[in-house]
């Protein structure tokens, strides 16, 4: 366990001054924490209990991943000169320019949408029907063949707190949740206490499937495979759990009989699966063992997403008519985008420059692609932006609807003040703008 996963309860001894906020949730994952305690002073938080490092970067408003977070705040609307210089604009002057734009663009590429509320999400797909935009979650890599799996292989699922309550084996398959969900393991899944697990993880068997040795080793066992034999070593585990072998290869000795002796399996996917030649053929074999194992005792399926609201994305997509699984305008990983000349990029609450291969960032250049950032942080985006739009970060900063990586509903609270628009304000204004 990373020493700075989790604030220590010795912590609670620097006491600050401030107005307290109790139980506000966190927005730094898909587990959406809602045991955060705050103390606000001066329009900052000055003490935070029960984070995680993502939390912290969170409420500090900075990036994940740092040990002491940094204020990355996007603080004023800004677009690119001739000379590659960002010069303030006003707001109205930002959605004019986006809308004018987007209106001249021969495609609109959407990418994000997964880190902001569920209203402002309803009101992005509004806003990719009206331009017949093709749009690349962010969390698309995971959720694109999981939820195409659902509409073909229907399997059970289940709340992270029956998973704390009633699991006693415990399988991550291409995820670190450290590094995915920081809290996951010890608010839900390991190192809880539940009415089957007694004794924490004790009581439970832990195990992790990926191609190399990573931090979860601390408290799981590897399932040991590769990138060649993934495929082949899913649809071993699954013939022994469907067949009740006898003749269990050793590699997956611990793990069968893990499963066997368990009254309920939680296996949780992430996006490790994309790193596969065919995902879409893994997730499904995941779905098969998910399934295999539920004939004879409870199991259930769960995407270790990230983004906080990517769950809501999808069921964005549901409410507004559009089929996840089968609309050619919901695309999958972001590394398949190919720009393409008059296309142009709208990134909401996302960094795909981050992500984006060496190829993919010469062509937008050379094809000089604009690049709308709407965003509540500076990042390799916005700085390479053509148009930056500034707006408060949701869960910090605004309020609203999200859902969490298992489908439960989540209130956002808003902690903190902020000069900033909504998400959900930029984008109604940006179909406004649009006219009739």
């Amino acid at each position: 366990m990373p020493e700075d996963a989790i604030i220590k309860e010795e912590d609670r001894f620097h006491e600050a001054e401030g107005e307290p906020i109790n139980s506000a949730v966190c927005p730094g994952c898909g587990c959406l924490c809602e045991d955060i305690d705050l103390t606000i002073e001066d329009g900052k938080v000055v003490q935070i209990f029960n984070a995680c490092s993502w939390g912290l970067s969170k409420f500090h408003l900075g990036h994940r991943f740092l040990r002491k977070p940094k204020r990355a705040k996007c603080v004023f609307p800004s677009r690119e000169d001739p000379s590659g210089r960002a010069l303030p604009i006003s707001f109205e002057e930002a959605i004019n320019n986006a809308t004018a734009r987007l209106k001249a663009a021969k495609r609109v590429v959407m990418s994000g949408l997964c880190q902001t509320t569920f209203d402002a999400q309803l009101a992005a797909i509004s806003l990719m029907k009206r331009l017949d935009a093709v749009v690349y979650p962010s969390e698309g890599m995971l959720l694109t063949p999981f939820f195409k799996a659902l509409k073909s292989l229907p399997y059970r699922t289940a709340t992270l707190e029956e998973v704390r309550q009633l699991a006693t084996t415990v399988i991550f398959w291409g995820v670190n949740p450290l590094h995915s969900c920081p809290r996951l393991v010890t608010r839900y899944a390991v190192f809880v206490a539940g009415i089957n697990a007694p004794d924490r993880h004790i009581s439970r068997k832990v195990f992790y499937a990926d191609p190399y040795e990573n931090d979860t080793g601390g408290f799981a066992l590897r399932i040991p495979l590769t990138a060649e034999n993934e495929r082949d070593i899913l649809s071993t585990l699954t013939d022994v759990i469907e067949e009740e072998s006898f003749s269990i290869p050793k590699d997956l000795e611990a793990v069968a009989r893990a499963i066997e002796a368990s009254p309920f399996v939680a296996l949780f996917v992430g996006r490790g699966i994309a790193y596969q030649e065919n995902p879409q053929a893994l997730m499904d074999g995941l779905v098969r063992l998910s399934n295999a194992i539920s004939r004879r005792r409870a199991c259930a399926l769960l995407p270790a997403v990230s983004d906080f609201n990517a769950m809501g994305f999808y069921f964005a997509l549901l409410q507004s008519g559009i089929d996840p699984a089968g609309d050619p305008r919901v695309k999958g990983d972001l590394r398949e985008y190919e720009p393409a000349k008059g296309d142009v990029l709208l990134c909401v609450g996302s960094d795909p420059i981050w992500f984006f291969t060496e190829a993919q960032i010469t062509a937008l250049r050379s094809m000089e692609i604009p690049v709308i950032a709407v965003s509540a942080l500076r990042n390799q985006t916005t700085h390479a932006a053509s148009l930056v739009i500034p707006v408060a970060e949701s869960g910090v900063e605004a309020e609203g609807l999200t859902y969490r990586m298992d489908g439960i509903p989540i209130w956002l609270k808003k902690s903190l003040p902020s000069a900033q628009p909504t998400d959900l304000a930029v984008l109604t204004a940006l179909e406004k703008g649009l006219g009739d």
